[in-house]
């Protein structure tokens, strides 16, 4: 086929975007005829809602288009998973030329990376990266999401929509203090655009003032402290955070490295920052010793004159867990206990923060050359693993820890390849990170379990979460947790959902090299690692059970097994089969994904198989109705709650997902739940903010254009207890070996 000649460059909704609607997370692509086949990023990072359409924009008019998705676990086997979906997209005429390609993706139910291959009458575009998410929530100023990121300013204009469809909901980046005029910096068009764009998408902009002695630091008349108002008058009501100084008890680049002098240059700072703001909030000043000269020079500042709080947060480097120092990898770097402990002497208590966390766990910038991801398949990937990072940091006491990436290195979240970006797991695990964790509260190390295996306990009102994983990426283990609970969910580093089995109030799941998030219970009794009895694997998919004759029916059958493997960092170790069809379906057999074209109307049995490595085995039996073409069938919910547990104060959110046999729009409603909740009629995106307390049942039903509909119901359990920003407890809990 002829290629398209083609530019993808970003378009953004902005309206929709600001309107804070589901809508508006729809991102747009352009594609320009040019000399020769580029593809430039796509807007957002490649990101996009699933369930959504994916909409490209073309100068040309094509007659009709078509589309392939394929779901990917590292890039090199994009059919691992085995989920490939292709299907007709439609050409809408575009204003005042062009047209609009508008790709459904309401027949998928996998979040993570895919392979998008679009083909028109007129040429084709292959090999784009994509990733289906969620659309993302809002949390405001003074939010408790764990999820910051240290960045450059980057010219990609869609860069701060990106890092919202990623969950980042802070970002901080250096603004030059050398001379009297380098921090004017902050004032050049694309520093204050780009501002703007991260407070339009519920980012909270952080400036770093770093540098050495600019002229005039001790007068506060001076050009640089006039130019310093100027800034800070500038972004006065949308920068609230200010970094002052790095590493100071290195002396940073404070050339004379005199602790004195440096404090009094932070006092000043602080002095004018307020003055033109008083809601300002100063973090001083990114030590990295734990205990230090400069750190107890601080302290005694403040003990000396209670009056003046010269700063709000301590803002640390590269914490490490235990009592003493020097305990990474990196011959670095202080503990928390020994902040707090010197806090102490000095009779105050600050908020900490790690603003540079390159993790000191197994799995975080140290792995090594021979460790791979979670993708099976993949290629060695020896970046960033984003729960490890920001997990283990936030265990050792951090209220907010943000991710150090060199001032954005591009291939943390996208790889690039000269003008082409390509997203990558990474951003996609960012993203289920926050998803997970954002709104929820720590409460301590998983204790007891073996060397291994790290956990960490959280909660999200009522409900306890564990984040866990093995540090060794040849370990796996299977874990025992009895609960209180008839339904407990599992969910992969991307944030898919596996509902576990219950039995006789335990669950077993299996512990692998990346970090994995079990939820829906609100206490347990014990955990226990090593079991020797092989349980069979269990389908946790719900069949479509509808198809109309000459469409294109399609199933993603999946199962879970507890059982360790063998196959290292594997998610899905596990082949698939039919035993049953009718004639013409077909399954795949590593990842499970079903296709059928029906021709004759009818009842059909189906029924698929699940083998382990072991032998075990799972069958899942259902009957497809098939009705002719001009026959309507009702749509169905594809989707379960990633929760149902939330709290006064926190948004609760739920993208439900639905889809039609026949191809038709799909509209939602709530026809039960609080005032307080709502639901996005096209896209079925219900989010809300709980006003009180108590148990809220919940109906959302998704119906077609002829009237038919299916429904869903679940009940909500508020907890009365407001959402806290900043809110920290450390308490290890226990577990049995």
């Amino acid at each position: 086929m002829k290629r398209f000649s083609a530019l993808f460059i970003a378009l953004l909704l902005w309206a929709a975007l600001e309107a804070g609607s589901a809508q508006s997370l729809g991102a747009l692509a352009q594609v320009q005829e040019i000399t020769g086949f580029v593809t430039d990023p796509l807007p957002n990072g490649g990101l996009f809602i699933l369930g959504e359409p994916i909409r490209l924009y073309i100068s040309s008019n094509p007659a009709w288009v078509r589309y392939r998705l394929t779901d990917a676990y590292g890039e090199a086997d994009w059919t691992v998973n085995g989920a490939v979906y292709e299907g007709e997209g439609k050409v809408v005429p575009a204003q005042p030329s062009g047209s609009w390609l508008v790709l459904p993706t309401d027949a998928l139910t996998r979040y993570g990376l895919y392979r998008l291959d679009v083909t028109t009458n007129l040429g084709e575009v292959t090999d784009l990266r994509i990733g289906l998410v969620d659309p993302v929530v809002r949390l405001g100023e003074h939010n408790s999401s764990p999820v910051g990121f240290i960045l450059a300013i980057d010219p990609y204009r869609d860069f701060a929509v990106q890092l919202a469809l990623l969950g980042i909901k802070w970002v901080h980046f250096d603004v030059p203090v050398d001379d009297a005029t380098s921090v004017l910096y902050a004032l050049q068009p694309e520093v204050q655009d780009f501002v703007d764009r991260a407070l339009a998408n519920d980012i909270t902009p952080i400036f770093k003032l770093i540098g050495g002695e600019p002229p005039g630091w001790y007068d506060l008349n001076s050009n640089f402290y006039q130019n310093l108002r100027r800034v800070a008058q500038t972004y006065r009501g949308k920068v609230r955070y200010w970094i002052v100084g790095n590493e100071i008890d290195g002396c940073g680049w404070w050339r004379s490295c005199n602790f004195d002098t440096y404090v009094t240059f932070l006092r000043n700072i602080a002095q004018i920052v307020r003055s033109v703001d008083p809601q300002a909030k100063i973090l001083a000043a990114d030590l990295y010793q734990g205990d230090s000269p400069a750190l107890r020079r601080m302290l005694a500042e403040e003990q000396a004159d209670p009056s003046f709080n010269l700063f709000d947060v301590l803002s640390v480097h590269y914490l490490e867990e235990g009592d003493g120092e020097e305990l990474g990898p990196d011959g670095c770097c202080g503990s928390i206990h020994t902040y707090r402990q010197v806090m102490g002497e000095y009779g105050i208590s600050k908020p900490i923060w790690n603003t540079e966390a390159l993790s000191p766990l197994v799995g975080g910038l140290h792995w090594s050359r021979n460790q791979t991801s979670y993708f099976r398949g993949g290629d060695v990937v020896p970046f960033l693993s984003p729960a490890k990072t920001i997990v283990g940091n936030r265990a050792v006491g951090a209220e907010k820890v943000f991710f150090y990436s060199y001032n954005y290195d591009q291939n943390l979240l996208d790889g690039e390849d000269g003008l082409k970006r390509t997203l990558t797991e990474r951003a996609l695990a960012v993203r289920a990170l926050a998803d997970q964790l954002q709104t929820a509260m720590y409460l301590g190390r998983l204790a007891q379990a073996p060397p291994y295996i790290e956990g960490h306990w959280y909660r999200n009102g009522l409900e306890m979460i564990l984040v866990i994983w093995s540090n060794e990426s040849s370990r796996e283990a299977e874990a025992t947790l009895k609960v209180n609970a008839e339904q407990v969910l599992l969910f992969d580093p991307l944030g898919n959902l596996y509902p576990l089995r219950t039995q006789d109030g335990k669950v077993k799941f299996r512990i692998h090299y990346e970090p994995q998030y079990v939820r829906g219970f609100t206490d347990f009794s014990e955990i226990t690692f090593g079991d020797g009895q092989n349980d069979s694997p269990r389908f946790v998919s719900a069949p479509i059970t509808m198809a109309v004759v000459g469409r294109r029916y399609t199933y993603l059958a999946q199962a879970y097994d507890s059982e360790p493997t063998g196959m290292p960092n594997a998610l899905i170790p596990l082949t698939y089969s039919l035993l049953q069809r009718p004639a013409g379906m077909s399954i795949d057999a590593l990842g499970g994904w079903i296709e059928w074209k029906p021709t004759v109307p009818g009842k059909y049995s189906v029924t698929a198989q699940a083998s382990d490595p072991q032998g075990r085995k799972a069958t899942q039996t259902w009957e497809i109705t098939v009705v002719s073409a001009g026959q309507n069938v009702p749509p169905q919910i594809l989707t379960l709650p990633r929760t149902v547990y939330g709290v006064v104060g926190a948004p609760f959110v739920y993208n439900v997902n639905a889809w039609d046999a026949n191809g038709d729009e799909i509209t939602y409603r709530l026809t039960q739940g609080p005032p307080w909740l709502r639901v996005d009629q096209k896209t079925g995106f219900i989010d809300g903010i709980p006003l009180r307390g108590g148990i809220f049942p919940v109906t959302v039903r998704a119906e077609d254009t002829e009237g038919a509909y299916a429904e869903q119901s679940f009940s909500l359990f508020i907890s009365g207890s407001t959402y806290r920003p900043n809110f920290f407890l450390y308490l290890p809990i226990c577990a049995k070996p």
